[in-house]
């Protein structure tokens, strides 16, 4: 019998016992890593938004530059490599050689640079961004909670060798069945969002008359087949991603498809309302698309009123005449914001960006911002579509 399940040897013994439960502890952080980094990877890569209790904090931060690495890789992908990295020291230590002194080392190691890294995204986020994101506090915290056990395990280690034991059932169900509740976890959660913008259209009378406003803010001509309402808030991160695509997708086709635009600014988001009344003073102008489009072409949240004013500047408007308008609640921008919000609230509409389609011959559809395009080039659409490039 090996030394480290002979008690015989009380001293072997007692640190072999003291080391595995180490590296279970550093298993189990490293799957609630895992967990949290994929869910975070997982907002990135379909445009979602997260669960995050009462505050915009996991949008605030989504959207800040910090979020990307040299403006190309998402943070987050760099996370859910290093709990990966992670993840596969531990399990190899479990299954195979379970306190390989070189395996913990480079574990240390990479807990180490984890903990600097996740240190200073908590640093931009409270102090740079004001928000807080409970995913990546999660993951900072879960990152110095194992550097902290990698430092006990390295110093057990180092004492004397310790001879391996066999894998205990706890052992298996952990190596084997947490990640499956992870990715099905995950699965279930990128479902959800999914069914979160749509709207059974199948209950509301809907028509053209119902959901395009006199004087729309319009892309697009007034005799095209398909008609896209947009409900959209131009501070949210996943309007600001699919927006532009859906206005690209208009443009490639001039004379069958327009978009119509309908503001749904959300609580959470501080400058969500202002940017709404501002695109109403800009579409008066002539300038709506011009201004929308560069404020969601911020691919953050605004910093400041300041910011939104430059902004219209930028695009030809008058900063101080936009302020004075805008500094009078009474002013009609804010009722023309406030009746596209009831008309979204009429129809269930519940996250942004979600779009309603309208096409000649067709029943309408509801879409959100994962599906939209797809749905768009779809069979649904081709035969009109088709008529397009003729």
């Amino acid at each position: 019998m090996s030394a480290i399940m002979n008690p015989t040897q009380p001293g072997t013994y007692t640190r072999g016992v003291k080391a595995f439960l180490l590296n279970r502890i550093l298993l189990v952080l490293s799957f609630v890593g895992l967990f949290v980094a994929g869910a975070v990877s997982m907002e990135k890569a379909l445009n979602i938004s997260l669960p995050c209790g009462n505050t915009a904090g996991c949008d605030m931060v989504a959207a800040h530059p910090s979020s990307m690495l040299f403006g190309i890789i998402p943070v987050a992908y760099i996370g859910l490599a290093g709990y990966l990295l992670m993840t596969g020291l531990a399990i190899a230590r479990t299954v195979k050689v379970p306190y390989d002194l070189r395996l913990v080392t480079l574990g240390y190691a990479a807990a180490g640079v984890g903990t600097l890294f996740s240190l200073y995204l908590q640093y931009m986020s409270f102090f740079q961004i004001h928000a807080v994101c409970p995913y990546c506090l999660t993951s900072a915290i879960t990152m110095l909670l194992t550097l902290i056990v990698y430092a006990l395990l390295n110093a057990e280690v180092k004492k004397a060798p310790i001879e391996p034991r066999e894998m205990t059932k706890l052992d298996l169900w952990l190596v084997a069945g947490v990640p499956f509740v992870i990715v099905m976890t995950l699965g279930m959660m990128s479902g959800g969002e999914k069914g979160k913008v749509a709207i059974d259209l199948g209950k509301i009378e809907m028509n053209e008359k119902s959901l395009v406003p006199d004087q729309p803010n319009v892309f697009g001509p007034a005799t095209a087949a398909i008609t896209i309402v947009e409900f959209a808030d131009m501070c949210c991160p996943t309007c600001q991603k699919t927006s532009p695509k859906v206005k690209d997708f208009v443009r490639a086709n001039p004379n069958t498809v327009r978009l119509v635009y309908r503001h749904f600014p959300l609580a959470m988001h501080e400058y969500g309302q202002t940017c709404a009344a501002m695109g109403e003073y800009a579409a008066e102008k002539g300038r709506f698309w011009d201004f929308t489009m560069s404020v969601m072409g911020l691919d953050r949240q605004p910093s400041s009123v300041k910011e939104l004013l430059d902004v219209a500047k930028s695009v030809g408007l008058d900063p101080s005449d936009m302020k004075k308008r805008l500094s009078d609640t009474k002013d009609p921008v804010f009722d023309r914001v406030t009746r596209d919000i009831n008309v979204g609230k009429s129809l269930g509409v519940n996250a942004t960006p979600t779009f309603i389609v309208l096409a000649k011959g067709l029943k309408p559809e509801s879409y959100g911002p994962q599906d939209v395009i797809d749905k768009l080039n779809g069979p649904l659409y081709k035969a009109i579509l088709a008529g397009n490039a003729k």
